[in-house]
């Protein structure tokens, strides 16, 4: 008697908890109950399955009735191992086989019949044979005749599951696996019996008619209802009648199904339980199977923090199980804080400081894995760990500001080893990184620099993976959120890994950051920070030649500057003939590099001849040096004079004298200065005829080169291997000056030409001895084809001719000699030209032959000539490149020095030799000494050198005896260095103090010559000797240590030619390498009276006015400017010495009026005068212009004012008139004066703002808008003076100001109806100051009411992107205007404080739907912001009012908090009708 069940809403089942003792179990049923046959099921009886529990034993056995407690504990423990290995469903527990029968219904067919070998109960697998049987053909399975197959996969068992549960658990009984089940009824044909279901009541109609779940109808409805409800609905009001029924209906149902019951959820309780029970309790919340509703009755006290995380992972619990236990503990915690008595203030703090902790705690939770990298499960725990943190970060348990926060910084800080861990981890929560500014400016800053330092690492290869993976991380950001990367100094830095790094084949790519280059530097401050143009940029190069050597890499790098290369070869040919670059080295230098450029494809031709059109070649020119550059390219047919002259022609040619002058045009004198020994025939006759129609004769011309040849020839009496008598036939006499200055550089080249190869064709003669010369040593045996005398003549004649590139060519030619003197000079004379020929090329090649000839040399007479092992030395220790080649030759003069008299030639005995005087017994007495060995007491020393010292004092006038001390004083030094330098350091000082004695440079001359003196020894104790006490010498002693610094004139004539020639390296030495003592010799001069008249014939007006001495300023001047004015131009300036102002002034104005020495400069000569080669000189005329005591004091005087009043007008009116020479000359001045102009422009900028008070007109504005651009260039040249900014009161004012005027505009764009005024506003006024502002960043000083200005200013910014958003005009101009609007607003937030940022959030939360601007403040709503709460608020009419007067109400709308830890699926095992975390009368819902 069965039938199919109801499948209608059962009661929930009542289950059993854990701790509860073993109850009794059920009685037995049936046997057609206790198989699976057509028992009734009902839904809802599912109850749950406790897998705890020894199910297999309790299936096989079934605990008894009265069996005791521990029986059923025993028979538990038995199977439990069992149940453990293999557990089996319960339909294969029972014992007895039955054979499958057809489905009722069908007839058995052949196939049914089961097997006759397999008719035994005894399974197969159990040891039965294995018999062929019938298999039945395969037919569909009918629907609800079988559960479907499980899709759960099986889950690991935790690590501790093999610790048995002795514990006693109740009876359950299970679904039968075989049951059909159709959710959501359940199973069906299956319902356990329990005695008192409708079904088990026995009546008559029972056992008569079987049982049905279905209530009879009391009464039968035999017929239609339309004849009782049609009449109703045949009317008018029929339809609305029908309406109203439903209706009723409907709205009845509502009522009575509405839920109002209040909410009854609570989180589950936390019971303090043993470790096991915890542990149990663990492993059942690791189990899927087991429902949370059943573990929600209580959870174990002690689980959270940090051990909630690692019990999680430990215990392999479901991600969505881990949260809610998360979430649970989370809820009971934070009610705590809510509970009756505490604040709402201080439960709201304890709140966010218990989410902080937990967060901390998740941060410490995934880094602890991290450490455990390489080990065996790593990547499951990590798995588990990034899911889990995922998880909390996504339903907003975390603080995620604090947890993004530590997210950004690891990744910052991470080493190359755990980089790809953190950009795993990182990569999670990119999305919301990248709509914070905050956040995601520093990711992509991380980003870039882990780049940066994996592609400069030294492992890059092996590191390839990686710097590939964060190319395609850096692309992803920069074309989703490329707003991350706008800030300047990041950009800056990284720029060229961005800009060279990454992908450079896409297009689109390519033009984003092109966008982002641009909008970077709209915010670098100009001023600040200024790229040098190509120019300066090329500038530096060609002036870092003075101190490095010039390399074929200089003109690459040179060529590859910019692509302007008429620019490059104008800046070239201006830089080697400007008048404000000393030297000769600069034309050399600029004729290699023109050279090399012609590999590139230039014409160097074409290049001078434009040089040539232009204006600046007649100004400021040095024009002596442009024809000796013009004719060395000449000289190596670089230069082609054929086309010159069709170019020549083409412009009219020549006709006037003036044209040919000295002083004439550079285009048409250049052709009376050309070379003319490579010209053709016919080319020589075309320039003599132009040169002739302007007056110039070439014969003339010729006639002077053949008289100096004459001249030349004759004071070269050892160089006559060829004679040439029209050269013999005549005897000149020529003044050497005149050669230098009245000869053209036509002269010059046939000169140099002639002097080359008449060495060439003399170093060719056979060595012949002199005659009646017996000396056999090896270097009298053939020296050489050319004596040192005539040596030295050739090359005083080249030096005097500037023809530098003959005299290397002779320096080739002269190292084939033998003679060891020879050899040295021409190691002289590339140290006192070392610039020039490293420009020419020729330097380390030199130094290489003669190097190889010291060697040759000394294996020839087995020992090394002292005088050029001295100059080789001194040489090499000139070349950065030869410091191993300089050791080892210093150590060899080491060596030589102290050698005795018998192993090597002494120079004093051979001096001795020649004098046979009284001084034979002194020389020979210091000879003994010297030669006694090679060591020496400072006894013996001192009273050496005081009985040198003593013969050199008696012997001033005396050449020989002077020479001869001095060369003892050279081999004496060897001994003991230290103390000889102290010996004479005694000497000079005394010596100076003597009144009756020669000058410094007849006596110190020939010893620093010698090398036994060094001339900084001399300079700096002759200056110590003025802070002593006053002597009469004083005033002479400054004059003559600045000879013997500079004069090359007025050499004693007691030195030979090669001791002069020395004095002048030493000299020069001294200029580059102690630019601090030659300035300080310079001051002391300076700080006496000076007869600087031209016409004065004293030696100290002389050198002043030499040019030697003007080229030694610009050169000190041109090394260091900052140091040459701190050191002598401010000193003097501020000097109480009579004249010393004056003095510096006159040499200050040389440098920029050279020739027009009586022109007084003024502001705008100044200003007319400035050009990127003056600028060095500009800086020196500002300082000495606007001079300033550095005493504190405050304002300065009424001169400097009305200095700086004229200066301001000056520049206003350059900057008006379009001027832009002004522009060098502002960054010039000094970071006071600068800062004085800047604040009175800045004042006068801000105040011709329009206001919405005051507009002004159509002219007035436009006139304000043209005076507002010429300040804003004035203050953007002076910024880089805000640096040197210390008030903070002016700061915050121009902070306040900068404010006003952007509320100003914008107020004016979003209330002002004028149309003309929203456009001049958007087109000039709001790019100004957006400009303004750029360049005047650090107003916002890190200061509270600079961060307060700061605060405001962004808003304000704010608000204008808004408007100008709003106005939905879509040009290009408005565009970019937006763009700079929002960069300027990020580039200041990007400092802003984090308490202002909120304050900001607050006042602005009304905009912060714009996804731009919630970047900008790096706020994100949370998504149930906005919900709200809908209150009915009823007011009662007052006391005493009239009948018509009712209640009325008032809707009201309150914030909704939803507490997102309480949001659990299953609160209780009770299930309530109002038992959620969200209260169901929120939403009005219903029942059923």
């Amino acid at each position: 008697m069965t039938s199919r069940p109801s499948v209608g809403r059962q009661g929930p089942q009542r289950s059993l908890s854990s701790t509860n003792a073993l109850q009794r179990p059920p009685p037995h049923r049936t046997l057609s109950q206790q198989f699976s046959s057509s028992s009734p099921t009902r839904r809802g009886n599912e109850g749950f399955v406790d897998l705890t529990f020894d199910d297999s034993v309790l299936a096989r056995h079934g605990p008894r009735v009265g069996t005791s407690r521990l029986r059923v504990e025993i028979s538990k423990d038995s199977g439990h191992s069992e149940m453990v290995e293999s557990p089996k469903p319960i339909s294969d527990a029972a014992p007895t086989w039955r054979p499958s029968l057809p489905p009722r219904g069908r007839p058995q067919l052949h196939f049914d019949v089961p097997s006759v070998s397999n008719l035994s109960p005894r399974p197969a697998q159990d040891g039965g044979q294995n018999e062929v049987t019938i298999k039945p053909m395969p037919l569909p399975v009918r629907p609800g005749q079988h559960a479907p197959p499980s899709s759960d996969k099986s889950r690991a068992a935790p690590s501790n599951a093999a610790k048995k549960d002795a514990r006693p658990k109740p009876y359950i009984l299970e679904v039968p696996t075989a049951a059909p089940h159709y959710p959501p009824n359940g199973h069906t044909d299956f319902f356990p019996w329990t005695g008192n279901h409708p079904e088990d009541q026995f009546s008559e109609s029972v056992i008569r008619h079987g049982f049905f779940d279905k209530a009879q109808m009391t009464q039968n409805e035999t017929g239609s209802a339309k004849p009782s409800i049609f009449p109703a609905l045949k009317h008018k009001s029929g339809l609305q009648t029908l309406s109203a029924l439903f209706t009723g209906v409907l709205a009845q149902r509502r009522a009575h199904g509405q839920i109002t019951s209040a909410s009854t959820f609570k989180p589950p309780p936390r019971v303090t339980v043993t470790d096991t029970k915890r542990e149990m309790w663990l492993k059942d919340l690791a189990n899927p199977t087991i429902s949370l509703r059943r573990l929600s009755r209580s959870i174990p006290h002690g689980i959270r923090g940090k051990v909630l995380l690692d019990q999680s992972l430990s215990k392999n619990i479901p991600i969505e199980r881990a949260v809610w236990l998360a979430k649970c503990v989370g809820a009971n915690e934070l009610r705590s804080f809510r509970r009756k008595g505490v604040s709402g203030t201080f439960a709201m703090g304890g709140e966010a400081k218990w989410i902080r902790d937990f967060t901390v705690c998740v941060e410490q939770f995934v880094e602890s894995i991290l450490t455990t990298c390489g080990e065996k499960d790593f990547r499951a725990r990590i798995s588990y760990a990034i899911r889990l943190a995922t998880h909390f970060h996504a339903e907003y348990l975390l603080d995620r500001e604090h947890y993004m926060d530590w997210l950004v910084t690891s990744l910052e800080n991470s080493p190359q080893a755990k980089l790809p861990m953190w950009l795993l981890i990182t990569q999670v929560y990119w999305k919301d990184l990248l709509k914070y500014r905050k956040y995601g400016r520093r990711l992509s800053a991380a980003l870039l620099s882990h780049l940066a330092k994996t592609s400069n690492h030294l492992d890059r290869d092996i590191l390839a993976p990686l710097s590939d993976r964060l190319r395609v991380l850096l692309k992803g950001i920069v074309i989703s959120n490329s707003d991350s990367f706008v800030g300047p100094k990041v950009w800056a830095k990284h720029r060229d890994v961005i800009m060279n790094d990454l992908d450079l084949d896409d297009e689109r790519f390519m033009s984003i950051l092109a966008a982002l280059d641009l909008r970077n530097s709209r915010l670098n401050a100009s001023g600040t920070e200024k790229t040098l143009t190509a120019r300066r940029r090329l500038l530096h190069v060609l002036d870092d030649t003075s101190i490095r050597p010039l390399t074929n890499e200089t003109a690459r790098q040179c060529w590859e500057i910019d692509e302007d290369k008429a620019m490059l070869f104008r800046t070239i040919l201006e830089w080697s003939s400007s008048c404000y670059r000393p030297g000769n080295a600069k034309i050399y230098v600029a004729a290699r590099i023109m050279r090399s450029w012609i590999k590139f494809g230039a014409d160097v031709t074409d290049a001078v001849l434009d040089f040539l059109d232009c204006a600046v070649c007649n100004s400021g020119r040095r024009n002596s040096a442009f024809y000796h550059l013009v004719s060395e390219l000449a000289r190596s047919e670089h230069f082609s004079t054929p086309k010159y002259l069709e170019w020549l022609i083409a412009r009219g040619g020549l006709y006037n004298a003036k044209d040919v002058a000295s002083n004439g045009p550079c285009a048409t004198r250049l052709l009376a200065e050309l070379p003319t020994n490579y010209l053709s025939e016919s080319i020589a006759e075309l320039r003599a005829t132009l040169l002739s129609r302007a007056g110039f004769l070439v014969d003339e011309e010729e006639d002077q080169t053949n008289n100096l040849m004459t001249f030349m020839n004759q004071n070269l009496p050892g160089m006559q291997a060829t004679v040439d008598d029209e050269l013999e036939s005549q005897n000149l006499d020529v003044n050497l000056a005149s050669i230098s200055s009245e000869a053209s550089r036509t002269t010059k080249s046939e000169l140099g030409l002639w002097l080359r190869d008449k060495v060439r064709l003399q170093m060719a003669q056979p060595t012949i001895p002199p005659f009646d010369d017996w000396d056999d040593s090896p270097m009298k045996s053939g020296t050489s084809a050319i004596t040192p005398s005539d040596f030295n003549t050739v090359r005083q004649y080249l030096e005097l001719i500037d023809d530098y590139s003959m005299l290397a060519d002779v320096l080739k030619i002269v190292t084939s000699s033998n003679d060891a003197e020879v050899l040295a000079s021409c190691a002289d004379t590339l140290d006192l030209h070392i610039e020039v020929f490293s420009a020419i090329g020729a330097l380390r090649g030199l130094f290489d032959i003669l190097v190889t000839r010291l060697r040759a040399l000394s294996d020839e007479i087995d020992s090394i000539p002292r005088v050029l092992l001295v100059t080789l030395s001194d040489l090499a220790s000139r070349l950065p490149e030869q410091r191993m080649v300089a050791q080892q030759l210093a150590q060899e003069l080491a060596r030589s020095d102290r050698k005795t008299a018998a192993d090597a030639c002494s120079p004093v005995s051979d001096h001795m030799a020649l004098a046979q005087t009284s001084e034979a017994d002194f020389t020979d007495e210091i000879e003994k000494v010297l030669t006694s060995g090679n060591s020496m007491d400072q006894a013996t020393l001192e009273r050496l050198f005081q009985r040198i010292i003593l013969r050199l004092e008696e012997s001033w006038e005396k050449s020989l005896e002077q020479r001869s001390c001095g060369l003892l004083l050279t081999r004496l030094r060897t001994f003991d260095t230290q103390q000889f330098d102290a010996l004479m350091t005694a000497w000079i000082k005394r010596l100076v103090l003597r009144q009756n004695r020669p000058t410094m440079l007849q006596v110190f001359g020939p010893l620093i010559s010698f090398g036994c003196l060094a001339l900084r020894d001399v300079i700096v104790n002759s200056g110590a000797t003025e802070t002593m006490e006053n002597h009469p010498q004083d005033s002479s002693t400054a004059h003559e240590a600045l000879g013997l610094l500079v004069t090359s004139f007025c050499l004693p004539a007691t030195m030979t030619i090669e001791e002069r020639y020395r004095l002048r390296i030493k000299q020069a030495h001294m200029q580059k390498d102690h630019p601090i003592e030659v300035l300080n010799v310079i001051r002391r001069v300076f700080g006496e009276p000076i007869d600087l008249d031209e016409r004065s014939s004293s030696l100290d007006s002389k050198i002043l006015q030499s040019a030697d001495f003007h080229e030694l300023l610009q050169a000190l001047v041109l090394s260091d400017t900052h140091r040459f004015i701190d050191n002598l131009v401010m000193p003097l300036l501020q000097s109480s010495a009579p004249g010393a102002a004056v003095t510096i002034n006159r040499c200050v104005d040389k440098f920029l009026l050279a020739g027009n020495e009586n022109e007084t400069i003024t502001t705008e000569v100044l200003l007319n005068l400035a050009d990127d080669l003056s600028l060095p000189f500009c800086q020196v005329q500002l300082a000495a212009m606007f001079r300033r005591d550095d005493t504190v004091m405050e304002g300065v005087d009424d001169g400097q004012a009305e200095d700086l009043e004229a200066f301001d007008r000056a520049i206003e009116s350059a900057v008006a008139t379009g001027k832009t020479t002004w522009a060098s000359i502002v960054p010039l001045l000094d970071a006071s004066i600068a800062q004085r102009l800047r604040q009175r422009a800045e004042a006068r900028f801000l105040a011709l703002f329009p206001s919405p008070k005051a507009t002004g007109g159509e002219d007035t504005m436009q006139n304000r808008v043209v005076h507002a651009e010429n300040l804003l260039h004035i203050i953007d040249a002076t910024a880089y003076s805000v640096s040197a900014t210390n008030t903070s009161v002016g700061a915050t004012n121009l902070a306040c100001d900068i404010v006003a005027a952007l509320n100003g505009l914008w107020l004016l764009l979003a209330k002002s109806q004028s149309r003309d005024i929203k456009d001049a506003i958007m087109s000039k006024w709001l790019p100004l100051l957006l400009s303004f502002t750029t360049i005047r960043i650090p107003a916002f000083e890190a200061t509270k009411p600079g961060h307060e200005s700061r605060a405001k200013a962004v808003l304000a910014l704010a608000a204008i992107f808004l408007q100008l958003q709003a106005l939905d005009i879509a040009t290009d101009e408005i565009k970019n205007l937006i763009e700079q609007t929002f960069d300027l607003a990020l580039y200041l937030v990007d400092a802003l404080p984090e308490d202002m940022r909120q304050q900001c959030i607050r006042n602005l939360r009304d905009a912060a739907s714009s996804a731009q601007i919630s970047y900008l403040f790096s706020y994100t709503p949370n998504p149930t912001e906005w919900l709200v709460l809908s209150q009915k608020e009823r007011t009662l009419p007052p006391p005493g009012a009239g009948a018509a007067e009712r209640a009325t109400e008032k809707e009201k709308l309150v914030p909704f908090s939803l507490r997102r830890w309480e949001m659990l699926g299953e609160p209780t095992p009770n299930v309530g009708e109002n038992d959620t975390s969200l209260s169901l009368t929120l939403f009005g819902a219903r029942r059923g």
